[in-house]
């Protein structure tokens, strides 16, 4: 279940409920259901685990690296921290930086594996990259490269999947990355999914409904 915590924002306004939000995580874990948070320092590892680990199951954990974090000492402290603190079961998710370049993306695995990390416990995601005032005929909010993911998980050996929610930024391109999405040997998807998107209080018009979830999967399949 996909729900960060922090939130880093273009600009300054809600930035997620932050700590208190924790607990609620934690009573989904009892459940059988693995969250999946984003993490911008190593400490808020450290936090989310002694919440859940109290009151929840800290098996059903994971962490990831937002696109925004690209300082690379904090992915290798934050990979450190799971490394050293996490059960064996968390993983950690690793999102592409906004620009454009393959060699910049292979660094972050670089870095976050320097760390120690089994790569066994790491996931790639591809999020696509900023248009940067080029050519964007769908008005992506990120333009895929999926022949260049491809590449970087045969290169890494790690698995990949695809966020068409951050990459398309509306219901119908969302539709339209998971369709051509399928052509690829993405492992997976992390979508966005709101009870009711005109209320959230962010990324609203990227977020699906659960109807529409219900006739995305039916896709998939």
């Amino acid at each position: 279940m996909r729900a960060s915590l922090w939130k880093p924002r273009t600009n300054p306004g809600f930035d997620g409920v932050g700590k208190k939000g924790i607990s609620w995580l934690a009573e989904v874990t009892k459940t059988g259901i693995t969250v999946a948070t984003e993490v911008l320092f190593p400490e808020q590892v450290s936090l989310v685990l002694k919440i859940i680990e109290k009151k929840g199951n800290p098996e059903k954990i994971l962490f990831w690296l937002g696109a925004r974090n690209q300082n690379h000492r904090l992915q290798r402290l934050i990979a450190l921290k799971i490394k050293k603190e996490a059960p064996p079961q968390v993983k950690l998710l690793i999102k592409n930086q906004p620009w454009l370049d393959e060699d910049h993306w292979l660094g972050i695995v670089g870095h976050v594996l320097g760390s120690g990390i089994s790569p066994e416990r790491v996931i790639l995601c591809h999020r696509g990259f900023s248009p940067n005032g080029g050519e964007n005929p769908d008005n992506m909010r990120n333009i895929p490269n999926y022949e260049m993911a491809m590449r970087v998980k045969k290169q890494t050996g790690l698995p990949m999947v695809i966020d068409p929610s951050h990459s398309g930024g509306s219901v119908s391109n969302v539709f339209k990355v998971v369709k051509e999405a399928k052509k690829y040997r993405f492992n997976g998807l992390m979508v966005e999914v709101h009870p009711c998107p005109e209320q959230a209080k962010t990324d609203k018009k990227q977020q699906l409904t659960f109807k529409e979830l219900d006739k995305l999967l039916k896709i998939i399949d």
